[in-house]
């Protein structure tokens, strides 16, 4: 017998690159391990999936390992590092709206092709939450997503721009803007309101601030998501002519916010008093108090009327039907209703006691909106540090989800009450330039207050459709 027949002989495999992970599920926590995903793998997958998830051997279920975002984005960066280029061999054809050519928008909202549009805005917006650039810092890749997933939603949204892409795809001829992303302004402000509400409360400035967010560095975003101001030892080192621009600069931005909050509350004054007109030029005909109670009866129920189309702006939110149509006129209605009373009050019996009681009242209002607004906010800052957390220790499916949802509707609610904040505070501005108006007469004025407190409430008193709910 020879020696090699005594002996064992084992098979042997390539080394190759293998990661280890505890599984999260606390009925299992089984320590295994996995391969990276492969260049071929990461290609055949959407621009827009920013993580994978790895097969426990024990218990058979999926989650997301430590580090799997920045290990994802290596491979990519090796796949756009590389010279090979991925070919597409398909032959040109036109695509159908049951059969777009691409899919590529699609993937990006992660909607499928025969999805609604209500379907496709409510992924854009939970999209938009979690991937805005100022959520994520450190995501070298973060303001590319964000451009893409602007540019899915512009397109998708839009029925005849889809109907276009679904039939040429992303090269069609102005279907998109040179930079691949539609105006933040426009996208944004349309988010709460909506043309419905143009005449009423115009576009919110969150869009805006939403544009100057994407102008900024990548090192300025970074240092206000970490709550950082701006280094004192860079105005240290700028030259006096940097800083005198430096400040030249901000004093132009600060004046042209001033001029667009004016152009804006002058354009909804007169749409206002151009309503409060309908009331008051009424009233004034009627010759006793049975005609002067038709009159109010009949504006009423005109208001009324309009509420129920105004109230059918809304949103589909990830968990449930939520009306922002309602919870605007709710808002508008308590600023019209306070100013009337405030108005009135003033010019009656005991004048400037009972105005001064109803401003205080207002004041208590805002303050309480105000720290409302906060704790929102702050607890949309907790839910991202905890999905943040999670990711880096590893996370079930299940549990990432549940963290997104949550950080979408958080997110969208401390974007709602920024903005409903700003609303409240516009209408207060357009009801005293309408209320005091100096070229009307006191009884016009007076007229004004009484349809004013009208129609705040009627909107108050509105309702949701029967299986929504409002965001209070």
């Amino acid at each position: 017998m020879s020696n090699d027949a005594a002996r064992l002989i084992v098979p042997s495999r390539r080394k190759e690159r293998y990661l280890s992970a505890t599984c999260p599920y606390t009925d299992c926590k089984a320590s295994v391990e996995y391969k990276p995903p492969t260049v071929e793998q990461v290609q055949a997958v959407p621009s827009n999936v920013t993580t994978f998830s790895v097969t426990c051997i024990a218990c058979q279920r999926n989650f997301d390992p430590p580090g799997a975002s920045k290990t994802l984005r290596e491979v990519r960066a090796q796949i756009n590092g590389g010279d090979g280029k991925k070919e597409n061999h398909s032959r040109r054809r036109i695509g159908t709206d049951e059969k777009p050519l691409d899919m590529t928008f699609y993937d990006t909202l992660g909607v499928p092709a025969n999805a609604s549009t209500e379907e496709i805005k409510k992924a854009y917006r939970k999209l938009a939450i979690k991937l805005h650039p100022d959520k994520n810092p450190d995501d070298p890749e973060g303001e590319e997503k964000f451009k893409t997933l602007a540019a899915a939603y512009q397109v998708l949204s839009d029925p005849e721009l889809r109907h276009k892409y679904n039939e040429f795809g992303p090269s069609t001829p102005g279907l998109i803007n040179e930079d691949g992303i539609m105006d933040p302004e426009e996208v944004f402000g349309g988010l709460f309101g909506g043309e419905r509400f143009q005449d009423i409360i115009g576009t919110i400035s969150i869009g805006r601030e939403m544009k100057e967010a994407l102008q900024k560095d990548s090192d300025e975003l970074a240092a206000e998501a970490d709550g950082q101001a701006p280094s004192k030892k860079d105005d240290e080192s700028m030259t006096p002519e940097q800083k005198a621009k430096k400040e030249k600069e901000e004093a132009e931005k600060e004046k042209e916010k001033e001029e667009e909050r004016e152009k804006r509350v002058t354009m909804l004054a007169e749409k206002l008093e151009r309503k409060l007109s309908i009331y008051a030029e009424s009233i004034k005909s009627a010759d006793d108090e049975s005609l002067s109670n038709e009159v109010r009866q009949g504006y009423r129920e005109m208001i009324r009327l309009e509420t129920e189309e105004l109230k059918q702006e809304k949103y589909v939110s990830g968990l449930s039907d939520t009306s922002f149509g309602v919870e605007i006129l709710h808002a508008v209605g308590f600023v019209y209703a306070a100013k009337s009373r405030s108005y009135l009050s003033s010019t009656g019996m005991f004048g400037t006691i009972t105005g001064f009681y109803h401003a205080a009242s207002s004041s208590i209002h805002t303050v309480r909106e105000t720290v409302s607004t906060l704790r929102a906010a702050m607890e949309l800052k907790s839910v991202f540090e905890e999905l943040a957390k999670a990711e880096e220790d590893g996370i079930t499916e299940e549990r990432k989800k549940q963290l997104e949802d949550q950080a979408a509707e958080k997110g969208m609610r401390a974007l709602f009450k920024g903005a409903k904040l700003e609303i409240e505070g516009v209408i207060r501005e357009v009801s005293d330039r309408v209320l005091y108006d100096t070229s009307a007469s006191k009884q016009t004025q007076r007229w004004r207050a009484e349809a004013l407190g009208i129609i705040g409430d009627v909107y108050m008193q509105v309702k949701p459709n029967e299986g929504e709910t409002t965001q209070t």
